[in-house]
């Protein structure tokens, strides 16, 4: 994640205040725009975090910013907990009022509304990037003597499915490997060069050394090749490889004397394909469009293995803070337009995605409140949702302070 010609500080830090305000702004925006056709009152648009603000007043709404831009808040006071002075579920009697004289579908939709703005933004992004550059697709070579090449994978041939799991990216194919255990048998669904579609049953086998892995690379790729060619023998749940010859890390494994009862680790199922630089095919708009949700598909996955404990330490491991998003905006940036536009993308998704989350404060966690309102015909207590809120609060920012210590960690080791 974080290897050579890192970006400095003050880019990092421009480009990752630039990214963040935008994407909260947009959700925001959304929350805000969908009060305003509902015909409710927005007494605040703030952007930033509580504290020291410039602001102004255009009608009954209050508009700002706060000196740390890194959130935001709409204050609608028909809405449960809404904006930051009411985080932890307390109304004054006005609120209250105005609060119970608003149908609960209007509370939920523009709950949902900053969710779906981000999320509409980013398939527009893409939906208009892949329109102009094509739609990405993954071919795969097989690694010489590897599971693959052994039960007749061709050269160029593009994997579609694993054990019925549809294969979009490659990082899709590496999760479903991952998914098993060397030895069982999986079948391989792949469409050839000439269009032919056809499966194969593949044995897995073990992951080999990183030594047997450049001999095979060797053997199938010259030198410029093998800087861009990924080997899909990676950890089982990885979704990205070294960037030098397609290989990754492997640990080492652990000193006997030191752990005399300890089991080693089963060892990572393993393919045998190298990721070819993708192709681009062209599916016109609508194509696109479709092709688009293939990113919201992957990062629900992603978020979903937050909460299986086979996957969450590998998940957890895999996410960053705001300086990991910040470091990669401004490598994004330093890339060029269409590299940023896209991780502007991407990024969107993931924070609709986690917003709905049924987390207080987050949007999610405020839904599931106007759900149990509506099925037991009463509110949460107050005391209630100040429980949950202070746990959610204390759960977020612990997560949120842990991956910070892991960005900083990488920044320092290069890792």
């Amino acid at each position: 994640m974080f290897g050579e010609n890192l970006p400095g500080v003050i880019p990092s830090l421009f480009w990752g205040i630039i990214t963040i305000s935008m994407l909260v702004f947009i959700h925001e925006a959304g929350h805000f725009a969908a009060a305003r056709l509902l015909g409710l009152k927005v007494t605040e648009f703030f952007i930033g975090l509580p504290g020291p603000r410039i602001s102004f007043k255009r009608g009954d709404t209050t508009y700002g910013i706060t000196v740390v831009p890194l959130g935001g808040w709409v204050r609608v006071p028909a809405l449960e907990g809404s904006g930051p002075g009411a985080e932890l579920g307390t109304m004054t009697e006005e609120e209250r009022a105005e609060y119970n004289s608003v149908p609960a579908w209007k509370r939920v939709t523009v709950l949902l509304a900053g969710v779906f703005t981000n999320l509409l933004v980013a398939i527009v992004i893409l939906t208009a990037l892949f329109t102009y550059t094509g739609v990405p697709i993954d071919h795969v070579d097989p690694v010489p003597g590897g599971p693959a090449a052994v039960a007749g994978l061709p050269d160029n041939a593009r994997i579609v499915d694993i054990d019925g799991a549809r294969i979009h990216h490659f990082g899709q194919l590496v999760r479903a490997v991952g998914n098993h255990a060397p030895g069982d048998v999986v079948a391989v669904t792949y469409v050839a060069e000439g269009g032919a579609r056809n499966t194969i049953q593949v044995t897995l086998g073990e992951r080999p050394s990183d030594a047997e892995i450049a001999a095979g690379l060797d053997t199938k790729l010259d030198a410029d090749e093998q800087a861009e060619a990924q080997d899909q023998s990676l950890p089982a749940g990885s979704d990205d490889s070294d960037e030098e010859a397609g290989t990754a890390d492997v640990p080492e494994a652990a000193d006997e004397a030191d752990a005399p009862d300890e089991e080693p680790a089963p060892a990572p199922a393993h393919l045998g394909v190298i990721n070819l630089p993708p192709t681009f095919e062209h599916r016109g708009v609508w194509g696109s469009f479709l092709y688009s949700f293939t990113y919201i598909q992957l990062t629900a996955e992603g978020i979903s293995r937050l909460f299986s404990p086979a996957t969450f330490t590998e998940a957890i491991g895999d996410a960053s803070s705001v300086i990991g998003i910040s470091v990669f905006a401004a490598h994004t940036a330093q890339a060029g337009f269409q590299s940023f536009i896209t991780f502007i993308a991407l990024i969107s998704i993931a924070l609709g995605l986690m917003n709905l989350l049924p987390i207080p404060p987050l949007d999610g966690g405020k839904i599931v409140y106007e759900i149990i309102q509506k099925v037991t015909g009463k509110p949460v207590p107050q005391k209630v949702q100040i429980g949950f809120s202070m746990a959610g609060f204390i759960l977020l920012f612990g997560l949120m302070f842990y991956l910070m210590g892991q960005d900083i960690f990488r920044l320092i080791t290069g890792g």
